[in-house]
Parts: structure tokens; C-alpha cells; sequence
């Protein structure tokens, strides 16, 4: 697979979508996406209402994680209609700028086609090479098994799991937490003291 996390190359995979950085200008593309993806599956923690937010405050979000040094947002594209999206943050403080925690979701038609792992791998190179990032956490439904079996296969590990952590038509749904280390590139290890 040929990708790239320069934000102005789109690098096309084996089955024929497309990754790239999302830019300010996808904003509402991205809203539409994000509610017909959340109408598709119950392993999202919004429906097909998607995000309670309007293009203006999705696209300054956009704008300021191309700004960071510790957040990415990748599209998975097919021609121009986005098929998968993946976002990663670290935090804002110093002591947590190291780790944040991502987010992927595919739409239906396009499971089991490759999207999700195709843009973690890249989150994943991202990372390595970012200086910055050393842990990347996620939480997951605790029976999303398919969800669950690609994470363990690209290198989390389970951390934890929280109870009724979501509600969906009137049941609760425990979560897990799962984190990968990761090391730079280069393989230097050590974050540092204070």
C-alpha cells in the first residue's frame, strides 16, 4: 500500500480507495458521513443524528488538528465520497501530550474491505514518526469482536473495561480500554523525567 501523511497526497491502496488528511473544506461532507455511518452501525456513541455540531465547528476542528503536532484526521476515500475516517488526539498539557486515544469507523458497504486497518496503519506510521506520540488508547464496545480482533492484531492490549458505559434501545453496553506503546521510528525509548 502506498500512503503518505503528507496532507496534500492522497495514496491510493490495493483496493482502490484512497487515504488523505482531512481539510477544513470536507467539514460537511465529513457531518454527511458521519450520520449516514452512524445509522449503519451501534457501535458509535451517536446514531444517525451524527455530531451536535454544525461545517463551522467541524471545519475550525479540522483546521486546528492540521495545526498540532499530536493529532491527525485521515480520510478514506472513494473517488471524492469518504468511506472511513480515523481521528487521533494527545493532550493539550505537557505531562499528556504523549497520548490520546483514536477513533475509525467505516461505512457498512465497505467492512471487511481493509478501510480500518488501512488508516490505523497509517495513524500508526504517523505516530513513529511524529517525535511526540508514545501511547495510543482506544475504548471499544466490549462485543464489537470484529472491532476488537483487528486491534489486537495490529498490537493493543487490553487495559480495562468500564460497565454500562453505553446506552443504546434501553440496554446498557460495557466498554474496553485498550492501549498500544509506541516507540519513534528511529527506536529510541524514554520519554524523559521531570
Amino acid at each position: 500500500m502506498t500512503t503518505s501523511t503528507d496532507p496534500t497526497h492522497a495514496g491510493a491502496t490495493e483496493a482502490g480507495f484512497q487515504l488523505r488528511h482531512a481539510t477544513p473544506d470536507d467539514a460537511g461532507a465529513i457531518l454527511a458521513y458521519l450520520r449516514q455511518m452512524g445509522g449503519e452501525t451501534a457501535f458509535v456513541t451517536f446514531g444517525p443524528e451524527g455530531l451536535p455540531h454544525g461545517e463551522r465547528t467541524e471545519a475550525n476542528y479540522i483546521a486546528s488538528v492540521a495545526q498540532r503536532d499530536n493529532a491527525i484526521f485521515l480520510l478514506a476515500v472513494d473517488g471524492e465520497r469518504i468511506i472511513g475516517a480515523l481521528t487521533f488526539a494527545g493532550g493539550d498539557r505537557p505531562r499528556l501530550r504523549h497520548m490520546g486515544e483514536f477513533g475509525v469507523s467505516v461505512l457498512r458497504e465497505w467492512w471487511g474491505r481493509g478501510v480500518a486497518t488501512a488508516l490505523i496503519q497509517e495513524m500508526l506510521v504517523w505516530a513513529r514518526k511524529s517525535g511526540v506520540v508514545r501511547k495510543i488508547n482506544l475504548k471499544v464496545r466490549a462485543d464489537h469482536e470484529r472491532g476488537i480482533a483487528l486491534y489486537e492484531r495490529l498490537g493493543w492490549v487490553h487495559e480495562g473495561r468500564t460497565t454500562r458505559d453505553l446506552w443504546i434501545d434501553g440496554q446498557f453496553h460495557d466498554g474496553l480500554y485498550m492501549g498500544q506503546e509506541i516507540d519513534p521510528a528511529g527506536g529510541e525509548t524514554g520519554t524523559g523525567g521531570d
